[in-house]
């Protein structure tokens, strides 16, 4: 685990993956680690305990003589976590540590096969004197050498004997490859650090530390070698990495969202700083409930409060707290599980982040584990901008075994002039690997939008739309999109209950009254919204741009 940087309603819910759970959501673990340099005492009070399954304490480590440090502001979290039924683990170790020093040192002397009984004697005794649930071992990249696996096998024997768990931090690209696949079996789970793929450590090398695709990617490897899913728990960062002028350090997601309004709902902000918003936490989330064995955290300290927690929004996803109106999946078109042909690079439309480019014929991108919660029509949404004319995409599931459709993407007007365009789909409900394959050149993609529709909604587009400053159709749609301080309607809608959705939270932000069929949205935050009218029984829903 690296701590180098440590400054670092209507009910809907817009959620990434909806009822879809192969596991039972109660065996889904949300583990967050502590770190135990700050003040303990105080910040117990601040944990929602509620949306947690497990607390790693970061980090504690042996002296000379095995003996484990302990601060004791731990107690008055374990107090309150076990309140709570939630449990606590010691976390050995630290990225820090592991680099190199005396406590290295320590380590390598005390997991030898003559003194590692004595050492796992200690660390059982203090487990039990502290009332620890378990110990996580977060020994990494050089601090994994040929005592490690007979130590944790060792460790494992001993805390299983006792009712207690032993769990590890690990990444695939820092010592991953030296962990015996032995160790497997020992380990309750393994809490997987999707992360760090770059940092300032490399300046040249600019971008985000920790994409969607690493997270699918480091899944794999290790069940590739043998780890149950169920052990494998997907590690989400709470911080990001700046490069440039912005913060050439560390920095924390608390510290990013309150610097920059609305960097909730994106990867990218500033000049340039890279992290993981809510929409990526919540579809990284979706992944990890459908196929590993939860989430981890690292650390539970940098969250924001409020509606941009970070761990509120995996909350959402992993229980489903808010019954929905329907089903709707953003995505990120840079958030891609596999691609061909496809660059990514920044982008100028509303929200900021990346965009995916350069897509000629025959390229393609996949995103993989993506939920049709039920049996129907979806309306998929397609952020495209073009210089060219004749552009075509299609879209299909589980590498185009199934067909959904194609998409004219028409000249925007430059590269970064931005239009959504859409179709209507009928899949039937599962779990598919969506993909979009680009039919003619060129475009850019920003992002897409899988959204679960009825039959007002299905109405809108039985073909393709675009979304213009001025609409062309007679079927109900919102102008000027984006709009600044009025949004009108093309149809008569003043019978009409009228309520606007926040699209990346689900939380409904305003009634509106409808005038001259049209409302005031000048109070709004710049952001994506959604428009959701009822009448006559039927419900519609729009979505549109403030600036």
């Amino acid at each position: 685990m690296k701590d180098n940087y440590k400054k670092i309603r209507l009910q809907w819910i817009i959620i990434f993956v909806l009822g879809v759970f192969n596991i039972s959501i109660a065996q889904k673990k949300v583990i967050a680690y502590v770190p135990n340099w700050i003040d303990l005492n105080s910040f117990s009070s601040s944990i929602q305990y509620s949306k947690l399954t497990h607390i790693n304490i970061a980090f504690e480590n042996p002296d000379a003589n095995g003996y484990l440090t302990f601060n004791s502001g731990t107690n008055t979290i374990i107090q309150a976590a076990h309140a709570q039924n939630v449990k606590v683990f010691v976390s050995l170790g630290g990225g820090s540590v592991s680099e190199g020093g005396a406590i290295r040192d320590n380590y390598f002397n005390l997991i030898t096969s003559g003194n590692r009984t004595a050492f796992i004697q200690k660390i059982y005794d203090y487990v039990v004197a502290h009332n620890f649930d378990g110990v996580d071992v977060d020994l990494e990249g050089p601090a994994i050498n040929g005592d490690y696996g007979g130590f944790v096998i060792a460790l494992a024997t001993k805390l299983h004997a006792n009712g207690k768990q032993i769990t590890a931090a690990l990444s695939e690209g820092y010592g991953g490859a030296n962990v015996p696949s032995s160790t497997f079996t020992a380990f309750d789970w393994i809490n997987i650090m999707a992360y760090d793929a770059t940092g300032p450590w490399a300046p040249g090398n600019p971008g985000q530390h920790s994409p969607y695709s690493m997270a699918v990617s480091q899944f794999n490897y290790w069940t590739g070698r043998g780890l149950p899913a169920s052990k494998a728990i997907i590690g989400l960062p709470f911080y990001g990495y700046g490069f440039g002028s912005a913060a050439n350090q560390g920095i924390s997601y608390a510290d990013i969202v309150n610097t920059y309004p609305g960097a909730e709902n994106t990867d990218q902000v500033g000049s340039t700083i890279y992290y993981n918003g809510i929409p990526t936490i919540k579809q990284k989330t979706a992944f990890a409930v459908q196929n590993a064995g939860g989430v981890m955290i690292w650390q539970l300290a940098q969250d924001a409060v409020g509606s941009k927690s970070l761990l509120t929004a995996i909350n959402q996803v992993i229980n489903a707290n808010q019954p929905p109106v329907s089903s709707s999946v953003l995505i990120q078109a840079e958030n891609y599980s596999s691609m061909s042909g496809i660059q990514v690079e920044p982008t100028t439309d509303t929200g900021g982040g990346s965009n995916v480019g350069y897509a000629e014929t025959g390229d393609w991108i996949a995103y993989n584990s993506i939920s049709f919660p039920t049996t129907g029509s979806y309306l998929i949404e397609y952020r495209v901008a073009s210089a060219v004319t004749g552009g075509k995409l299609s879209s299909d599931l589980n590498a185009g075994s199934i067909v959904l459709g194609t998409v004219n993407v028409p000249n925007t007007g430059g590269w970064q002039n931005w239009q959504t365009v859409s179709h209507t789909v009928s899949v039937n409900a599962g779990t598919y690997n969506f993909g979009i394959y680009i039919q003619n050149t060129g475009m850019n993609i920003n992002w897409l939008k899988i959204t679960k529709v009825g039959a007002g909604l299905a109405a809108r587009t039985a073909s393709e739309v675009i979304e213009e400053e001025k609409p062309v159709v007679t079927v109900l749609d919102v102008y000027p999109n984006p709009a600044d301080n009025v949004l009108f309607f093309t149809t008569e809608v003043s019978a009409a209950t009228v309520s606007i959705v926040n699209s990346q939270s689900g939380i409904m932000v305003s009634l509106p009254k409808v005038n001259n069929n049209s409302i005031d949205v000048s109070g709004l935050t710049a952001g994506v919204y959604l428009i959701v009218l009822e009448k006559d029984g039927i419900q519609t829903v729009r979505r549109f741009i403030k600036k």
